[in-house]
């Protein structure tokens, strides 16, 4: 068992991915219930702006407050990779392959949102994703890793 960092509730390990319970990736703690969340989420934080531009429109840069990364891994595990090996042969899409993508993926920019609160940042500018595979020997499956990468700016409207 394992306990969701937005809700505060108790899951089963197969419900608990990057340490949030399906539920919460979702449909975010809110919708079931949770009063507080020991994630640290705050209303200020959904106002941190995200973008691959180096500009925000009607925003100008005030200054540029530092480097930002955010890095996220999940395991996968051998009877995913069996299940997209028989996918891969008769055609179809991984589903289970994917949604470990988009966790990874929205954990990485969430991770980058709450870095750039922390820095009181307004947004972060060039915003830069790279997904890799490490393979682990044994034949148990791999690690899939995601770092986000960006520049925390504070802006100044035009």
């Amino acid at each position: 068992m394992q306990t969701c960092k937005e809700c505060g509730q108790e899951k089963p390990d197969s419900e608990i991915q990057l340490g949030i319970c399906d539920k919460c990736f979702n449909y975010g703690a809110q919708s079931h219930g949770s009063q507080s969340s020991s994630y640290g989420r705050s209303n200020r934080e959904s106002d941190v702006i995200l973008t691959t531009s180096i500009d925000v429109p009607n925003r100008q840069v005030e200054r540029v407050i530092s480097i930002i990364a955010s890095e996220a891994a999940l395991g996968m595990n051998i009877f995913r990779d069996i299940a997209n090996s028989f996918r891969d042969f008769v055609g179809g899409r991984a589903n289970s392959s994917q949604k470990s993508l988009r966790e990874a993926r929205l954990a990485c920019l969430d991770g980058l949102k709450r870095e750039a609160e922390a820095i009181g940042a307004d947004a972060v500018i060039a915003v830069d994703l790279d997904y890799n595979e490490l393979s682990t020997s044994g034949g148990g499956g791999g690690i899939l890793f995601v770092a986000a990468s960006g520049t925390a700016v504070k802006l100044t409207p035009l």
